[in-house]
Parts: structure tokens; C-alpha cells; sequence
């Protein structure tokens, strides 16, 4: 009767684990890209319609 509910509390342990698991690894990911790789590329700056292109082949 032990072995039964080992097998049980097993799946539920690894239920939990995955659910703490999964969300923490995805929070990492993010917290990289935010914290790394967006400032190498600095903050995202909306086009100006109005601004002239610096191309000199029109």
C-alpha cells in the first residue's frame, strides 16, 4: 500500500515542480534580454514622418 502512494505523490511533486519551474526560467529569459540586451541597442525611438533622409541617391 505504500508503493501506491509513493507513485502518487510522485507525480504530484513533479506537477509542483514544473509549475514553480517553468515560470521562473521564463522570468530569467526575460529579466536577460531587459537587463543585457536592450541597452546595447538603447530605447526605441518613434520615426519621424516629417524627417528628411540623409540618402543622396534621390
Amino acid at each position: 500500500m505504500e508503493l501506491i502512494a509513493a507513485v502518487v505523490w510522485h507525480w504530484w511533486i513533479a506537477l509542483l515542480l514544473v509549475i514553480g519551474t517553468v515560470p521562473l526560467v521564463i522570468a530569467t529569459i526575460v529579466g536577460y534580454f531587459v537587463k543585457v540586451v536592450a541597452p546595447r541597442y538603447g530605447p526605441r525611438q518613434p520615426r519621424d514622418p516629417n524627417a528628411q533622409s540623409t540618402d543622396e541617391s534621390s
